[in-house]
Parts: structure tokens; C-alpha cells; sequence
């Protein structure tokens, strides 16, 4: 039976296909393995490999990569080859993993498409597929994403032709399916799901007996599901709760201004900075300003976006899994089913232009039933947008992520010194860029490149760079010496502990050692180790915060208008009864005077 699956991020979808496709390919094996009880040989062949039995597309390379690895670790004593074929890895090396015949492949529309077309044996020869997978359909449909999508399905084999035309087919080759013919089983699974009533009448009909279409027919996963051969039968599963959002995240904002992003930024990362956060970007540029600027900062992030090389997004993934407390600058297309353990806080540094793309990037956290925090941060530009968002989601009612203010002087000293050096840094670095190019195109061409610039203008093009090179060195004296000391909030009192304020964190922490110290009173003295608190710096992990001193605002754009309309109301039904009450006063004082 076919299967339509919908459910929320962290959920488990990857398995919820994988174990039926590895537990029908045991099955088959034990049922030849009986057949040829007496036949060593063809005991032995079932574990070597075979055609291609399941077919599974996903819209990015790294999430290829993810769900290639649950299944090998799904499948490590079963006998079972899984591969990956993706682009921005070598051709010739995939070849060769698809000449060892793997029951199983996943991959990207792009590269598979092109070893198709190619002529690769083993994913042309599809005759004993028995099962399509589209992972993240609702990607799949992008415009301008995955023409490759449609050229794929239209190489599969009619899932609906009779067991005996199935027989004739596959009879030239002896494997383990044609011991058990069965029709074709198809997944679609995603996030996010929308079928019309009459979707099951649509699948009856079908798409066309010819099995085209055009580009446009690929607009919704009903077509999808349609175009790949889907069962009316199909069982359609929606998993999916009314926020389609995971049920612990703790969702947040921080309202600045665009120049503030940075700062605001900064101190999530370096006051709350615990556990594992993604910082999402919409544009390549946001990105690569952010994570230079947090690089000369002193933070190590790691990034992830479409002009990498592939094997760099590789080790930049493999990187962020590794470190408890890792900082991982994305754009949206990471944002889908990649699944990482730990990720506490997920960053919104530009809003998505989707609620969709919203969904994805706020289920990097609070995966599989655990807690997790989204800040999103929203620019007077970004209101209009960020309400739009919450209204789609029903919600009325937001946290404000608490951002104490006394740090931001000395954040903002950091941050000015770190712009400067990033602004001279990045001019250089373009100038040599620019140098280089020039000389390598001249080799190229077996040019020589003549000095135009007269004796005067390189003597004075040499005292701006070393004036320069003296200035980018100041400067990072400077900005060392200021990270060499914890972020401190300007009101801060080494001699007195209430010399900054209690604030709600300060004060949970003193209660936290007060505690602690009647129970190490009242217990034996083992531990002296153990008793060292940090006092006075509100280095929790940013959900923590939330949770202690989080405050909720209103979201809800029709409940905002009315409020400010009983404000006005009121204050101008204050203001007749004082201008009232004043002529009442003037009217009486006369009335006295008449009376005199």
C-alpha cells in the first residue's frame, strides 16, 4: 500500500520508510534462501548485492547523506548496501559504488538524473523496483528547483501493469524479486501536507495513461503523488498538529533595528551560549558578513550554503556534530530534515520568506521529543512579516527573549573595533584578489604586466599599506585585550554583589547557592570540589533564560489595534473629564464672585 506521511520535524520519517523497505528485502532473502537451501552459490549471492530495489529522492545533498547513514546504521548486520549519489562528488567513484549493485540508493534529482541519462546500468535497469521514495516532497515542488524530478519518474516502470507482464520482464534475470513479484510501494512524505477533498477521485482518474506532463503539472505534492504512480488505495497519514511546530520549542523575539542584528547576535552567542545553535540567513551575503564579524570576535562558527564545495559542507556538518557547544551559519536550503542531536537554540538572523521555511528552521531544534529555543531577530522592516508569520501559526501571543542592556556598551566596543578590522581585512583581501587575477590571466595569455604606476605613486601606495597594516594591528591589539576579559555588564561591581542590579537570573543563581550550601552543611564533607558557583554572569543557555524571564507581548495585529483604540478612547474620555472639571472650577469661582 502506498503512504502519504506528514508529520512535524525531529519526528522520525526517515525510519518510518526505511524499516518497511529493509524489513520486505529480509523477508524476500529468507524466502530464497529457503528456495536454494541446497544451492551454496545462491545463499551466497542474496549478500552481494543485487538490481536496484529502492529508489529514494531528497532535495539537498546533506540531507542524501543523512538518510544514507541511517539506513547503513539501520542495516550494518543485515547485509543490506546503501549508497549515496550525490553531486559535488566524483562521478567516476559513484560509478563504481553502483557497480558493486546496491539494493538501495539515495540521492539528490541532479546527479541521479545525470548518471540516468547516461546510461548507468544499474539505475536504468529498474524492473524489480520495489520502492519510490520522495523525501521532502514539498521542496521537490519548488518552482525552478528538481526539473530532474519529473525525468526520474517518468524512467520508473508503470506500477500497475499486470504480474504477468511484470513476470516477462524480469524473467531474464534471476533475483530475489521474481520469487515474489509485488507491485511498486511509493512514499511521500514531508513536513507540511495539503490534499483536497476529492484528492483519492483525482488518483483514480490518474494523470494521463501516457505518463507525462508538464513542468507546471509538478506544482503541488497531489501532482506528485499523481505523476509518481501513487495508488488510489494510498494511505494518507497527517501527523501533523495545528502548528505543524515542534510541541517543546520555546519561541521567541528580540525587536532591534538591522545595525543592532549584530550586537543582539553577539550577546546571544556570548552571555547565553551554551549547547549547540544555528544561526539561518536568507542571502549568501548575510552570512559571510556574520561570520566573519563573529570570527574576529573570537567565535568559531562553522557555515554551510549552496557555493561551497560539497566536501567543505560535508566536514562543516560532521564539524558541528562533533562540539557540545558549536555555532553553524546556514541559509535555508540546510534548513530541511537535517537531523542534529542537541541543537539548543536556533537563530532567525533574517526572517524566511515562507512560513514553510519557518517550519523547517525552527525543527532543527527541539527534535524528537526534547526541548529547544528559536530567537528570531525583527527589524522595524521585519514586523509586518514576522506578524504575518505568527498569525499563520494562529499564534496571538510571543516571548520577548530578555536582553539585559547594561552589556551592551561593552558589546558595542567589541563590535566597533571587529567592523574595522573586517572593513580593512575585506579590502585587502579583495585588492590581492584583484592583483592575482590580473596575473594569472596575463600568465595565461603569456602577457607581462607593465608597472603603470609612476616611482611616486608606489612609494606613496607603500606607506598607505603599511599605515594601514599598522592600524588593522592596533586595532587587534585592542579588540584582544578586551576578549582576553569575560563580557561584563557596564554597572558591574567586583566589591559588591548587588552592584549591577538582581536581575531574575542573578537572584535564581543566589538561591541555587543558598541551597546548595545547606545541603553540603547537612551532608558528609566528600566534594569540596564540586562547591564553585559562578556568581554575577548569566551564562545560561538561552531557553533557561526564557524560561526565567521571559516576558510575553502580543502578536495579534487586530488585538494591538484595539487596544491602542481603548487607550486612545481612554485617555481622551480622561482628558473631557480634567477639561470638564476645569470649567466646572471657573464656572464656580465666578459664581462666587457674582455672589461677593
Amino acid at each position: 500500500q502506498d503512504v502519504i506521511g506528514a508529520a512535524e520535524t525531529g519526528s522520525g520519517k526517515t525510519l518510518a520508510f526505511g524499516l518497511p523497505i529493509l524489513q520486505r528485502l529480509l523477508e524476500e532473502r529468507e524466502k530464497t534462501t529457503r528456495l536454494h537451501v541446497e544451492d551454496e552459490k545462491a545463499a551466497e549471492g542474496s549478500s552481494t548485492g543485487g538490481p536496484l530495489r529502492a529508489l529514494i529522492l531528497t532535495p539537498t545533498r546533506e540531507l542524501a547523506k543523512q538518510v544514507c547513514d541511517h539506513l547503513k546504521e539501520a542495516a550494518k548486520f543485515l547485509g543490506i548496501h546503501v549508497v549515496p549519489i550525490v553531486g559535488g562528488l566524483s562521478m567516476e567513484k559513484q560509478e563504481r559504488l553502483l557497480k558493486k549493485k546496491p539494493e538501495i540508493v539515495v540521492g539528490t534529482p541532479g546527479r541521479l538524473w545525470e548518471l540516468m541519462s547516461s546510461g548507468n546500468q544499474h539505475l536504468v535497469e529498474l524492473h524489480s523496483l520495489s520502492f519510490f521514495v520522495l523525501d521532502e516532497a514539498d521542496r521537490m515542488i519548488e518552482r525552478g528547483h528538481f526539473k530532474e524530478v519529473q525525468s526520474i519518474i517518468e524512467m520508473l516502470p508503470l506500477s500497475n501493469s499486470s504480474d504477468e507482464q511484470t513476470v516477462k520482464a524480469t524473467s531474464s534475470c534471476e533475483t530475489v524479486a521474481n520469487l515474489q513479484i509485488k507491485k511498486r510501494q511509493t512514499f511521500v512524505f514531508s513536513a507540511t501536507l495539503a490534499l483536497s477533498a476529492n484528492f483519492r477521485k483525482k488518483l483514480k482518474r490518474g494523470l494521463s495513461t501516457s505518463k507525462t506532463a508538464t513542468a507546471d503539472d509538478l506544482s503541488s505534492i497531489e501532482a506528485l503523488s499523481k505523476q509518481a504512480g501513487m495508488k488510489p488505495n494510498a494511505e494518507i497519514v497527517d501527523l501533523t498538529n495545528a502548528s505543524i511546530l515542534p510541541e517543546k520549542l520555546e519561541e521567541s523575539f528580540i525587536e532591534c533595528s538591522d545595525d543592532d542584528k549584530d550586537a543582539n547576535l553577539y550577546y546571544i552567542l556570548s552571555v547565553h551560549g551554551q549547547g549547540r545553535t544555528i544561526v539561518f540567513c536568507t542571502s549568501i551575503s548575510a552570512l559571510r558578513h556574520i561570520s566573519s564579524l563573529l570570527r574576529t570576535l573570537g567565535i568559531n562558527v562553522l557555515t554551510n550554503h549552496a557555493q561551497m564545495q560539497q566536501r567543505a559542507r560535508m566536514k562543516a556538518v560532521d564539524r558541528f556534530r562533533e562540539g557540545e557547544n558549536s555555532v553553524l551559519v546556514a541559509t535555508d536550503g540546510f534548513a530541511r530534515g537535517m537531523d542534529f542531536d542537541n541543537v539548543r537554540t536556533v537563530i532567525h538572523y533574517q526572517l524566511p520568506h515562507s512560513s514553510d521555511v519557518y517550519i523547517h528552521r525552527s525543527g532543527r531544534t527541539a527534535r524528537k521529543s526534547l526541548t529547544g529555543c528559536s530567537i528570531a531577530l525583527i527589524s522595524p522592516a521585519d514586523k509586518a512579516k514576522f506578524y504575518s508569520l505568527c498569525k499563520s501559526f494562529s499564534k496571538e501571543n510571543v516571548q520577548q527573549f530578555p536582553v539585559d542592556q547594561a552589556y551592551m556598551p561593552a558589546i558595542m566596543n567589541r563590535l566597533s573595533l571587529a567592523r574595522q578590522i573586517d572593513k580593512i581585512s575585506s579590502k585587502n583581501s579583495k585588492e590581492n584578489a584583484n592583483k592575482s587575477w590580473l596575473q594569472r590571466n596575463a600568465e595565461s595569455m603569456g602577457l607581462i604586466l607593465e608597472a603603470s604606476d609612476s616611482e611616486e605613486e608606489r612609494v606613496r601606495g607603500h606607506k598607505q599599506r603599511k599605515a594601514t597594516s599598522a592600524q588593522l594591528q592596533k586595532l587587534q591589539q585592542d579588540l584582544n585585550e578586551l576578549l582576553q576579559h569575560p563580557l561584563q555588564p557596564k554597572t558591574f561591581s567586583r566589591r559588591y554583589l548587588a552592584g549591577a542590579g538582581i536581575s531574575p537570573l542573578l537572584q535564581k543563581q543566589l538561591e541555587e547557592l543558598s541551597k546548595r550550601h545547606v545541603n553540603s552543611n547537612s551532608s558528609n564533607d566528600n566534594n569540596k570540589g564540586s562547591r564553585f558557583v559562578m556568581i554575577g554572569q548569566d551564562r545560561v543557555e538561552p531557553l533557561k533564560a526564557l524560561q526565567d524571564s521571559g516576558q510575553e507581548i502580543c502578536v495579534n495585529m487586530d488585538k494591538q489595534r484595539e487596544k491602542r483604540r481603548l487607550a486612545e478612547n481612554w485617555r481622551r474620555k480622561k482628558h473631557e473629564e480634567k477639561k470638564s472639571t476645569r470649567e466646572q472650577k471657573r464656572k464656580d469661582r465666578r459664581s462666587a464672585k457674582e455672589r461677593d
